[in-house]
């Protein structure tokens, strides 16, 4: 796991983006800085089970807030990134990924709110596209799904 220690450092140190993580306003118990405080004492193994590294919502109000345009958000990326190379992806995350792979998309429009609602058709996701540089990617990688 690559992260920026002195800049985590910092972070840690700092706590600004802390007031205004929608997360930390919302999810009692959620709180990033502990995470960090055990990445720099290298003690972060646990966290990887834990459902706190999938709370963050990537808003990127921490980035926008810190001084040092960092953020936790590249500790709580990198985690989750960890967490998913050794096969401990929320249920959740999996089927969404899974449903990305087989389609290209995450959901589908409905047609019938869209239309209830005044908007437009949805325009084409690109699908075919996606799935067909997917696939070459995977051929020249030997990845599986």
């Amino acid at each position: 796991m690559y992260l920026d220690y002195n800049l985590l450092e910092k972070c840690y140190k700092c706590g600004a983006c802390y007031d205004l993580c929608p997360s930390c306003l919302n999810l009692p118990g959620y709180d990033p800085r502990k995470v960090i405080g055990d990445i720099l004492a290298d003690n972060y193994e646990h966290w990887l089970n834990s459902e706190s590294i999938w709370q963050c919502l990537e808003c990127h109000h921490c980035l926008e807030i810190c001084y040092q345009h960092y953020g936790f958000e590249n500790a709580m990326t990198a985690l989750r990134t960890l967490a998913s190379k050794r096969g401990l992806t929320p249920q959740q995350v999996k089927r969404g990924w899974d449903m990305f792979v087989r389609t290209g998309k995450l959901g589908e429009p409905q047609s019938s709110a869209r239309k209830r609602l005044g908007l437009p058709q949805a325009a084409e996701s690109g699908k075919d596209s996606f799935l067909k540089l997917f696939k070459i990617y995977q051929d020249s990688k030997g990845v599986k799904t």
